[in-house]
């Protein structure tokens, strides 16, 4: 069985729904958060299996713990979440799905699915995909459409039809919409305001709305694109800096990762763990961070954004275009 990439899912021999967070594994279990787990009050459903979902970084670790004390584990200092190997039942594929959806759309919004599908035909059938909750089938009639698109050239290729396109199928958020992101983003705490917020996300063209529903075009790597994994790297201090970014190739991605140019050129990247960040800066743009510094045996080091779901306190903004 092939490991999962980012935004596949993966469901538990315990009925447990985690979504996959990396492209790469350690050999006895694969890293993913919690998203859905079966609760007979909760408000989703599915083969007559009612499911919550969660609602925060803190919430999934406290279920498992308490439940599936298997699933949290400890990894150069961090607190992480992962499937035993032993406990996999199925691999939710995003491509696979929205094959399945384009060939026999069932639902009204399977259908606005396979003809947003269909608005990107200049990107290859077998480079596009759906996640979230369509995924595993505990979507609701006001679901979100979650557009994945395999390979960098191609999900610039999407942004870029989105762009050229924005006054008809291809819709902009309103202002009401953006807000209610951004009270999304940002519940609890406001480490970016409203205004800063809208800046960033209006030229990303990765969120708008088609027929109705919102939709995000998000980023997943070919497979020959994924790489060696990253070098191990130890936790330090909460840091604040300001540098220069001279590479952003995959600053859509899961981690985003910003290569960056400060002071000594010790810091060589900036990455995001939520997705709240990801495009948020171009090459040659200046950057503010405020996240975790992380040092590689070879003193080179890293600066972390988004180490809770909500990355309260820590953030991404361009300073100088």
């Amino acid at each position: 069985m092939d490991a999962p990439r980012i935004r596949d899912f993966i469901e538990t021999t315990d009925g447990l729904i985690f979504a996959s967070v990396s492209y790469h594994h350690p050999p006895d279990r694969r890293l993913a958060f919690l998203r859905y787990y079966p609760d007979t009050e909760g408000e989703r459903e599915r083969s007559g299996v009612r499911y919550k979902k969660i609602a925060s970084t803190a919430q999934s670790f406290e279920f498992l713990e308490k439940n599936y004390p298997e699933s949290v584990f400890s990894y150069q200092g961090a607190r992480l979440q992962g499937v035993p190997v032993e406990k996999i039942k199925k691999i939710h594929r995003g491509e696979d799905k929205l094959k399945k959806i384009c060939r026999n759309p069932e639902t009204p919004l399977e259908k606005k699915i396979k003809r947003l599908s269909d608005t990107f035909r200049n990107i290859p059938h077998d480079h596009k995909g759906i996640t979230g909750s369509v995924l595993v089938g505990l979507d609701t009639p006001d679901s979100d459409i979650d557009f994945v698109v395999y390979g960098v050239e191609n999900h610039k290729r999407a942004r870029e039809i989105f762009e050229n396109s924005a006054s008809g199928r291809l819709c902009e958020l309103k202002e009401d919409e953006w807000r209610r992101s951004y009270e999304k983003r940002f519940s609890g705490h406001d480490t970016l305001s409203f205004d800063e917020y809208l800046w960033h996300e209006r030229r990303k063209w990765h969120k708008g709305t088609f027929e109705g529903v919102i939709f995000d075009i998000l980023l997943v790597r070919d497979r020959s694109e994924i790489g060696a994994p990253p070098k191990p790297c130890e936790r330090k201090e909460k840091i604040k800096i300001e540098c220069r970014v001279k590479d952003a190739a995959f600053a859509f991605d899961s981690p985003s990762i910003y290569k960056v140019e400060y002071g000594d050129g010790r810091i060589k990247e900036v990455l995001s763990y939520t997705h709240t960040y990801a495009g948020q800066a171009f090459k040659g743009e200046e950057i503010e961070v405020c996240g975790f510094l992380e040092e590689a045996k070879s003193k080179k080091c890293r600066v972390i954004v988004g180490t809770t779901r909500e990355a309260k306190d820590e953030y991404i903004k361009v300073i100088r275009t």
